[in-house]
């Protein structure tokens, strides 16, 4: 925001309110993957857990390396998801901004 006029705070306004509700739309499929990849996670683990012999330790580390590709998957979409929250968070903070800049450009026009 370079030229501080109302149009452009508000053309800006405007800009950073679309963005809040297409990332909003973003974060609502990104959780549905992270969901979605915990549970193949979760549920291969345990089946591999279980189809692997030994003891309790060979089991688990069997498992996880069967696993691992999905495990990684997981905690990419969990990434992915975090990421896009502080995003969200990050135009939040600007459109906060923008209001009190329109707020500051009132009271000077009010004044003017």
């Amino acid at each position: 925001m370079t030229e501080l006029t109302p149009a452009a705070i508000a053309n800006t306004l405007s800009q950073i309110s679309k963005e809040i509700d297409e990332l909003t739309d973003e974060l609502a499929v990104l959780d549905e993957k992270v969901v979605r990849r915990r549970q193949n996670y979760k549920v291969a683990y345990a089946q591999a857990f279980l189809e692997a012999g030994g003891s309790m330790d060979v089991r688990r580390y069997t498992a996880e390396s069967l696993t691992g590709e999905l495990l990684f998957d997981y905690e990419l979409a969990e990434q992915k998801h975090r990421a896009a929250v502080a995003q969200l968070k990050a135009l939040r903070d600007r459109l906060e901004v923008g209001r009190s800049l329109g707020a500051i450009m009132r009271l000077e026009w009010g004044s003017a």
